[in-house]
């Protein structure tokens, strides 16, 4: 399903939908639609997510594989995909990707201080420091660089006009049934549900 009036993780809103635009990281802000009547509250905001990679459990989160939570990636050949995986993981419980990581193979690849530069500079046209924590992780004398995805506080993450759920290892594209199951599972939600899906 697409989502051709708003664009949310590129930072842009091309219709009139009720969408959040993720913002720098010291700022959030709050769209509500109320009898169509569209209201904006803004707050201060850092983003506090604390680094879940460390010495002690990244072998064992390596040995474990992927899983509804992690994503392994042995490199980044589209880049694109970040999109995808950070709407997933925000539109689910959060998760953390690492790159760097030959998952078929069982060995650490490291990546190089460009790509690090190119995953950077990717969420930050994203515009999702709000949602990420990115940091590179040395170990073995190579560098993994890890990207820390937060839970979206509500708000259907959208990449290039689409959301995606993750689901066990992968990444979905969200249908009309989805997005129901989304704000449904919300205890109270103002957004014109029905208004998004028939898009």
């Amino acid at each position: 399903m697409r989502f051709q009036r708003t664009n949310i993780l590129n930072g842009k809103s091309t219709g009139l939908l009720p969408v959040v635009p993720l913002m720098k990281r010291e700022t959030t802000r709050k769209i509500t639609v109320i009898n169509g009547e569209t209201k904006l509250s803004e707050r201060n905001h850092k983003n506090t997510m604390q680094k879940t990679i460390n010495a002690q459990n990244i072998y064992t989160v390596l040995a474990n594989g992927e899983n509804e939570n992690i994503e392994l990636k042995k490199t980044i050949h589209n880049i694109a995909i970040l999109g995808k995986i950070t709407s997933a993981f925000a539109n689910s419980n959060g998760g953390t990707i690492i790159v760097g990581y030959d998952e078929q193979y069982k060995k650490i690849t490291g990546i190089s201080e460009t790509e690090q530069q190119k995953i950077k500079s990717f969420i930050e046209r994203l515009n999702a420091q709000n949602l990420c924590t990115l940091y590179p992780f040395i170990i073995e004398d190579k560098t993994l660089f890890i990207i820390e995805v937060q839970k979206a506080d509500g708000t259907l993450q959208l990449y290039n006009g689409e959301a995606y759920i993750r689901m066990n290892t992968s990444n979905h594209l969200m249908n009309s049934t989805d997005i129901r199951k989304y704000y449904a599972s919300m205890p109270t939600t103002t957004v014109n549900v029905e208004s998004l899906v028939n898009q």
